[in-house]
């Protein structure tokens, strides 16, 4: 068996044995309560040293909802886009995972429901996780852009609404500011395997913080092993893998820009091998991938319980 086989079979038994198991993402670790911990040296009644107090991170503070000229208007779909600030950059492109603020109203009454923007705290999700009207509006939108979208009831939460907050068959008014997103380009096209989600990846990869520093390096003699759940949001904001998602489609022997936003790189207990907590501008040679669900053959019956 070659070194590389080696590792990517390893790498795969490893995913299981740490909870990476195919559909379900590690979670970032998270301050407990309760008791407080033991104290006394090792030995002393049984005692193990207690471990140095976690500081509880700091409240965000909320900021203004923007409020600006319009400069550009059009419609998609019946949804009404206004335009107040035009980002720089790259453009969203559709089916994306973004960061964003965000503040909703009622196209009736100016009735607020919800506020990113009062929380303080830009949301990590995916487009094709949320209301359809997000889907089609918030593409085309660049890093720092703001962008007012009126949304149909049809393109949001119908006849249902979403009691008690929002009623049935309401129209929508979203103000939302576009933080950050996850994209790739290609450098080079690979002509082995083909990366499908979930997966093991072996890499050799340069990876720079938001200033340009290098910060992480590994080579094809010395690669780096993705894990699935490696980069993911917080699971109450939808268990979406950035790194799986910037990487899948590529093949073996490719190499890929990817740009991960600091929301998607936890800190993890397992990950000893790269930053964390930062975003990433990366450059990945893909050296080989163990995709951990089988890809259906042509002809094949499908399983039961397959999607």
């Amino acid at each position: 068996m070659s070194r590389l086989m080696s590792l990517v079979l390893v790498a795969g038994l490893a995913s299981a044995a740490l909870g990476f198991q195919p559909g379900t993402p590690a979670q970032p670790p998270r301050p407990t309560s309760g008791a407080p911990a033991p104290t006394g040296a090792p030995g002393q009644s049984g005692q193990p040293a207690a471990p140095a107090p976690m500081a509880a991170p700091a409240e965000p503070t909320g900021i203004p909802v923007p409020n600006m000229p319009v400069i550009d208007t059009k419609e998609i779909d019946g949804i009404t886009i206004e335009d107040m600030k035009i980002g720089t950059g790259p453009a969203v492109p559709p089916h994306a995972v973004v960061v964003a603020f965000y503040h909703g109203t009622l196209k009736s009454d100016g009735t607020k429901f919800d506020s990113a923007f009062e929380r303080g705290e830009a949301i990590p999700f995916g487009l094709d996780n949320v209301i359809q009207g997000w889907g089609k509006g918030v593409p085309g939108m660049k890093i720092g852009g703001i962008r007012r979208l009126t949304i149909p009831a049809a393109l949001a939460y119908g006849e249902q609404g979403r009691p008690p907050v929002i009623p049935p068959n309401s129209d929508l008014v979203f103000v939302i500011q576009l933080e950050d997103f996850v994209y790739s380009e290609d450098i080079s096209a690979g002509t082995g395997e083909e990366a499908t989600m979930p997966f093991v990846a072996v890499a050799a990869q340069t990876i720079k913080d938001e200033s340009g520093k290098v910060v992480s390096t590994s080579d094809s003699e010395n690669p780096y092993i993705w894990l699935p759940g490696e980069m993911q949001s917080q699971q109450q904001y939808g268990s979406i893998e950035a790194f799986q998602t910037a990487m899948e489609g590529m093949k073996v022997g490719g190499k890929r820009r990817l740009h991960i936003p600091k929301q998607f790189n936890l800190a993890n207990p397992v990950i000893t091998g790269r930053p964390t907590e930062i975003t990433c501008d990366m450059e990945v040679e893909l050296v080989a991938v163990r995709n951990l669900r089988p890809r259906p053959q042509p002809g094949a019956a499908p399983t039961p319980g397959s999607r």
